[in-house]
């Protein structure tokens, strides 16, 4: 189907077409038989098309033109006389005539309003274009103007103003009303809806002197007024009005291009009576006001004033004022006249309307895009708009301007201004740049990796790639229907060898493009390596849609700066991230947490409050934003609220039990937060890494909980029992050697805080018992520079320095403690070690010689290693293990 813009003249041609055709068959098959119009079987209509043929042709005898007499007949007739007639029709064009009578019948009243100038209904269009579709050459009816017509259009939609179609000539008694209404505007889409709008105005008009459709602009006030006036028109006798003059003050019309100026539009309370002077009688020249009141006087007359708010003023208000005491006034505004006026607000199209609107559209101009979004999409897509009709047709004409759906519903505001050349030769710097992007990418791309991969700023790369689509340098398709994101651009390969033959694309250029997107390729990769291993890790990053992985790039980027106190940078790149993706909850969830991060804390909260409006739902979110308010802002209960909603999201996953367990700690109901972690290692079968983080938590809420038991309830015997039951943690994980520098530390500061806080009557019960544990445990404790302020507190707690020889048992300077991590891969591991995690290779060990050595070696194994360096960045040398 191609592009159809002139749909009434469409229509007039299609519809004159189907006419010609079965008035053919008449002459073929039917008047042969014929000498007189007796076949009509109907006398009032043979005496109607009678008196048509003669007033045409005078002195002519209809009955040696019986052919010629049918052009007279209406297109209703001329297939009801054919069903009357079809004994003499073959007997499968007389079945075929009754399979689609009840089509030609409902294809009657839009000839109608086709050919009568009334405005068009929702559907009209594809009723019409369906029925002509299905028009075949091998029909039992010969349909050869009507397939020829749909077939030039089709090839060439211009070759509708080259035709000739017939002046309709309106037979019978002239209107009785005299009218000066404009042609519908809304031929495009019929006029959809708006049934209940349309009688209530009608029912407001004949009961109040001045009627106003309010509402907002482009909410459908000019169409409905429209419709409305024609339908008093066509009330024939029974109008209460003998004139209608329609005015219009409308001055810019919203177009895909921009907002254009109207030159023809009243702009003053003179241009308002002029044209209605105009309108009576044009031979006025002076003394224009007191005229019309004549006239008003003299017919009944309904003026109707289209867009009132341009030239609204009051000696405006003073002519309806006196005016509506002669006739009946309605106007069309945004801002009513208070007193003068029976005022009817316009609300926007309900959700069928408005997705029976845009498929409308969609269809008769060919869009794909469009027409292949759910009913859902559309639903959605209308909302954002606000229901509004002309909101709605600017989105769809704007997006066949090139611009992706998502891309319109987001920019609302800037998209009027990117309007551009359509020509090589014209494109500006930053456009050629954009599209030699994606020429070297070699690949469709959406448009965030064309932003990405771009050099420009996000706003200055959308305008560029908008510029582009007005040429046909580039084309888009929609993978995903059902996802208004999921556009992707590309080269069309007739462009591609243009270009190819007359623009180049520099090999430099195309290396760093090509390394920029295997940079962005490897980067996303990673994100999802890091979601798999912990959804709940700062940097795990929702990537599911073609912005989302762009943006979560950026954001991946924006944390690594922030890690590296580049704040600035970080919080551009978040900028750049949202600028992607502004409904991308993730942007808000890394923004708050380095603002957090970085002591801004209201506007942290503020960040997790939008994005959770985006995604309420979300755990990630909501555990993040948990820790904050547990952390940051010492708020326990909605913390704990948030908890719930975490671990009710995710009841299997050990971080919504550690996050518990933690809102319990901080309001000190140790027992809670230690029996969630118990059942956590008791019931779940956790990997190294988590039981590790497990038992470190346990450790470390026996710890807190002797300390309460100790200073707060004076209960020694729990105070002491607590923190014993901390060591015996640290010797499980001793025994199952996962042991890591993080739980060695908490164990440490247990064993220091015990000593501290150990009662008087209580030292010489627990001398050797505390002697022996740091003996036992002095492998792990030299490990940690807490290793001195031990020793030093037991020498001076129990007065015994026979422990003082472990105060030389430090750990060299440089070196790192850390825990290996395996993969799939037995030559190499990593090493997780204070929030970081290195590469390490198996010759990088000191003490194993190949990699079946190392693939002995346990995951979760303690090792000591010292940083380097090697092609690839940071990693791992000197690596030894650390034996228990």
């Amino acid at each position: 189907m191609a592009r159809i813009t002139e749909i009434r003249l469409t229509l007039a041609a299609f519809l004159y077409g189907i006419e010609i055709d079965i008035k053919n068959v008449l002459k073929r098959y039917v008047t042969p038989f014929q000498e007189d119009v007796g076949f009509f079987k109907d006398s009032e209509l043979e005496s109607k098309i009678i008196d048509r043929f003669k007033k045409d042709n005078p002195g002519v005898d209809y009955k040696n033109n019986i052919d010629d007499v049918l052009d007279f007949v209406d297109f209703f007739d001329s297939f009801n006389i054919l069903k009357k007639n079809d004994v003499f029709l073959p007997k499968k064009t007389s079945e075929y005539l009754s399979q689609i009578f009840g089509e030609l019948s409902d294809l009657t009243p839009i000839r109608n309003r086709v050919m009568h100038t009334r405005p068009l209904l929702g559907g009209d269009f594809s009723t019409v274009y369906d029925f002509v579709q299905k028009l075949k050459s091998n029909l039992p009816i010969d349909w050869k103007y009507a397939i020829e017509t749909r077939e030039l259009i089709d090839k060439d939609p211009t070759y509708l103003l080259t035709l000739r179609l017939p002046t309709i000539v309106t037979y019978g008694t002239p209107s009785k009303v005299t009218h000066n209404l404009p042609a519908p505007d809304f031929d495009d889409t019929g006029f959809i809806g708006r049934t209940k709008d349309v009688d209530e105005i009608k029912k407001l008009i004949f009961s109040n002197k001045v009627v106003s459709i309010l509402g907002d602009g482009g909410i459908g006030k000019t169409a409905l007024a429209v419709k409305v006036a024609y339908d008093l028109v066509d009330m024939g006798d029974k109008c209460p009005f003998e004139l209608i003059i329609w005015t219009s003050a409308k001055t810019t019309m919203l177009t895909s291009k921009g907002i254009e100026d109207i030159y023809t539009a009243i702009t003053d309370y003179t241009g308002l009576i002029s044209v209605i002077s105009d309108s009576l009688d044009k031979s006025i020249t002076i003394n224009k006001f007191d005229a019309v009141i004549e006239y008003l006087e003299l017919f009944k007359t309904l003026i109707i004033i289209d867009n009132l708010e341009t030239i609204q003023s009051e000696e405006v208000r003073n002519f309806i004022r006196n005016a509506q005491t002669k006739c009946n006034i309605v106007i069309t505004s945004r801002i009513g006249l208070g007193e003068l006026e029976y005022p009817r607000t316009l609300s926007g199209l309900t959700e069928n309307e408005c997705a029976k609107l845009i498929r409308e559209i969609a269809r008769i101009r060919n869009s794909d895009i469009l027409m292949k979004l759910p009913q859902s999409t559309l639903i959605d897509i209308a909302s954002k708009l606000y229901y509004n009709p002309l909101a709605l047709k600017w989105f769809v004409s704007t997006v066949e301007t090139g611009i992706s759906p998502q891309e319109v519903l987001n920019n609302k505001d800037n998209l009027l201004n990117f309007c551009l050349t359509n020509v090589y030769e014209k494109l500006s710097e930053g456009a050629i740049s954009v599209l030699n992007s994606i020429r070297a990418s070699r690949r469709k791309l959406s448009s965030a990796e064309i932003l990405y991969l771009s050099d420009y700023e996000t706003l200055d790369a959308r305008k560029y790639l908008i510029e582009l689509f007005k040429t046909t340098l580039i084309s888009r398709e929609i993978v995903d229907a059902t996802n208004i994101e999921e556009v992707y651009y590309y080269i069309p390969d007739f462009a591609k060898e243009y270009l190819s033959q007359k623009h180049p694309v520099d090999q430099a250029y195309v290396k760093r493009i090509t390394s920029k997107s295997r940079e962005l390729t490897s980067g996303i990769q990673e994100i999802k390596k890091i979601n798999n291993y912990n959804e709940f890790s700062i940097n795990a990053l929702a990537c599911e849609t073609p912005n989302q992985r762009i943006a979560a790039k950026l954001l991946s980027e924006a944390l690594s700066f922030s890690k590296a106190n580049n704040y600035t940078k970080a919080f551009q790149k978040v900028t750049e991230a949202k600028n992607v993706d502004p409904n991308y909850y993730e942007v808000y969830r890394v923004s708050a947490f380095m603002k957090a991060t970085n002591g801004d804390t209201l506007s942290a909260e503020d960040d997790y409050i939008l994005g959770l409006e985006i995604a309420p739902e979300n755990p990630r979110l909501l555990y993040f934003y948990a820790q904050f308010l547990l952390f940051h802002l010492e708020d326990t209960e909605k913390a704990l609220e948030c908890a719930e909603k975490v671990f009710k999201l995710k009841p299997d996953h050990p971080n919504s039990s550690f996050l518990f367990a933690r809102c319990y700690n901080v309001m000190k109901e140790f027992n809670k937060a230690i029996q969630i972690i118990k059942n956590l290692i008791s019931d779940k079968e956790l990997d190294p890494l988590n039981l590790r983080v497990a038992y470190t938590e346990l450790l470390s809420l026996y710890n807190h909980s002797g300390q309460s038991y100790l200073k707060i309830e004076n209960d020694i015997d729990n105070g002491v029992g607590h923190f014993k039951k901390a060591f015996d943690v640290f010797h499980i994980c001793v025994k199952k050697e996962i042991v890591d520098i993080k739980m060695i530390k908490n164990f440490c500061e247990a064993l220091y805080i015990f000593m501290q806080m150990l009662p008087s009557t209580e030292i010489e019960k627990n001398h050797l018992y505390i002697k022996t544990i740091i003996e036992k445990n002095k492998n792990q404790i030299s490990l940690i520079y807490l290793n001195r302020k031990v020793v030093l507190k037991f020498s001076e707690k129990f007065d015994d320095d026979s422990l003082n020889y472990l105060l030389d048992s430090q750990i060299e300077e440089g070196t790192k403690i850390g825990n290996i991590m395996k993969g799939s891969n037995d030559s190499f591991v990593f090493i997780d070690s204070e929030n970081e995690r290195y590469f390490a290779h198996c010759t990088d060990f000191s003490e194993i010689k190949n990699t079946n050595e190392l693939k002995k070696v346990k995951n979760g194994q303690l090792v000591s290693f010292e940083e380097g360096h090697n092609n690839k960045g940071i990693c791992a040398k000197n690596v030894k293990i650390i034996s228990s």
